[in-house]
């Protein structure tokens, strides 16, 4: 619903609220600044300021649900601004009270409404009064914590009614950590660079009524948010000076502040009431993308682990019971690069299985098998985890493959030890648990050949072997050769495979029927 103070108002609402006035809505008597929650020795700045949250407040478009209570304070907040913000009247009421206005006011008592109509007044403060015979199209729409501007067009464009301020000065090109947006740069910032987004942008126009507050809010955010923790990046966009990006992002009342994800991330609106830097900071904690894989147990971590051979695993130990923000943040920032877990307070049994002796701590799992591999558990700032990530990426781009790795239907899927595959496979039927098999994959893996564990006994029987056997399988040719010698000798493995690979007969088992594996 939304209240449009026009030319074509009615006086019906000034009528009403006169003769609540007159009936004494107001106590005589009453200290006006009190009204106004100011002390006797507030500035006019302050008393500015008081008017300013009060009235919006109290207006009675946005006080449905107790229309008649909100008439009454508006009265009595407009009477008291209209006495406080003129010297010559505030002068009056200090000396001599409420008997002081009313001399000559015709019998007005009680603080009733003086001079001036309260609408007029509102519309006056928020820049929407005087020229002419045309009045600002300013509207409310009900809570949205401030007196936002209905577009569509925006006031002063087609169709909008025609108004004199547009508020299309700039006011966060200064304000650290905050980047002022506009036509010429929103493509470039916003939709080029759209992969890893991760940005709060606030939606305004420099003569908002609630200006102050927002600049405070969103300059605590930039300081903290931006800045000081690197959670997130921060922009601003004057509707004002830019209204085609502000329609074709659908904002329908300002302020407005939205958060914008990487691409395929719907955008999140922050909710509707006061904007200050705890509700942005709450609000954005849930709103932010967040691609941290929740893992519990061990068997969660195996499907994980399995599910993209293409970047490193890498799973943070919180002592939190939700997931950190910086943890979410830098799952943004190396969407694509590396895969991030989390395992919260509470799943002990997994943190002593991967000997985690105390938390926040991170791992880069290596071993699929041992689920072991390097940790971190130094210094938990932003810097210094982005350094130990980039150096898991650069890792696992030059050796990931030459692992001991357990072989998965969905690796499977991805390409590996299937008829397609040119490749040598060494498979090793059972857990996983051979030390010589894990010190040989990346060594082997230099001469094309992949080492893999497969516990799933119906992939043996293709074979024909049983749980333990080493077998040397070439998928393309659909043939083998099983080990005979002890497995646990490096050496043994290593000759046997080189002699097998290098010599130039084909293996000499043939298979006998496709060793495939299915998703349990």
């Amino acid at each position: 619903m939304s209240y449009v103070c026009g030319r074509h108002q009615g006086r019906t609402w000034l009528g009403l609220l006169l003769l609540l006035a007159a009936a004494g809505s107001a106590e005589a008597g009453k200290d006006l600044y009190r009204t106004l929650g100011v002390p006797r020795s507030a500035s006019q700045q302050q008393i500015k300021k008081a008017y300013r949250k009060l009235s919006m407040r109290w207006h009675p478009d946005k006080n449905q649900d107790d229309k008649e209570k909100a008439q009454k304070k508006f009265i009595e907040i407009s009477h008291a601004y209209e006495v406080l913000s003129d010297s010559e009247k505030k002068a009056k009421y200090d000396k001599y009270g409420e008997a002081g206005l009313n001399e000559g006011q015709g019998g007005h008592g009680g603080g009733g409404f003086q001079g001036q109509d309260p609408f007029e007044m509102f519309r006056a403060f928020f820049g929407g009064g005087g020229g002419g015979g045309g009045r600002t199209q300013f509207s409310f729409q009900q809570g949205g914590g401030g007196g936002g501007f209905q577009f569509g067009g925006f006031p002063g464009g087609p169709g909008g009614g025609g108004r004199p301020n547009r508020g299309s000065k700039l006011l966060f090109q200064d304000v650290p950590g905050v980047q002022e947006i506009g036509a010429k740069t929103w493509k470039a910032e916003m939709e080029d660079e759209s992969l890893r987004r991760n940005r709060v942008v606030l939606f305004y126009e420099s003569n908002l009524q609630e200006m102050q507050e927002l600049k405070d809010a969103m300059s605590e955010l930039g300081a903290k948010l931006v800045q000081g923790s690197g959670l997130v990046t921060a922009a601003a966009v004057n509707c004002g000076k830019s209204e085609g990006i502000c329609q074709k992002q659908g904002i329908k009342k300002l302020p407005e502040v939205v958060y914008y994800g990487p691409e395929g991330v719907q955008p999140n609106r922050h909710p509707a009431g006061q904007i200050s830097f705890h509700s942005l900071s709450t609000w954005f904690n849930k709103a932010m993308a967040n691609y941290v894989k929740a893992l519990v147990n061990e068997k969660d971590v195996r499907r994980w682990l399995v599910s993209d051979d293409k970047v490193p695993h890498v799973i943070f130990f919180t002592d939190k019971k939700s997931t950190p923000p910086l943890l979410k943040t830098l799952s943004i920032e190396f969407k694509g690069r590396a895969a991030l877990g989390v395992v919260l307070l509470g799943s002990e049994e997994l943190a002593k299985k991967m000997d985690i002796k105390k938390r926040p701590a991170l791992v880069y799992v290596q071993d699929e098998a041992t689920l072991t591999g390097e940790h971190f558990d130094r210094d938990f700032k932003k810097e210094q985890l982005v350094r130990f990530l980039s150096k898991c990426v650069g890792r696992h781009r030059s050796e990931g493959q030459a692992h001991f790795r357990e072989l998965t239907a969905a690796r499977q899927q991805a390409g590996d030890c299937v008829p397609s595959d040119g490749n040598f496979c060494l498979l090793l039927m059972g857990d996983g648990n051979n030390p010589a098999l894990r010190s040989l994959a990346p060594k082997l893996f230099l001469d094309h050949v992949k080492v893999f564990y497969v516990k799933d006994p119906s992939f043996a029987s293709a074979f024909g072997v049983a749980s333990g056997s080493v077998v040397l399988y070439r998928p393309k040719r659909r043939r083998f050769k099983v080990f005979s010698g002890d497995t646990s000798s490096v050496d043994e493995l290593a000759t046997w495979v080189d002699a097998a690979v290098g010599g130039g007969a084909p293996l000499p088992e043939q298979l006998r029927s496709e060793a495939r594996l299915t998703e349990l």
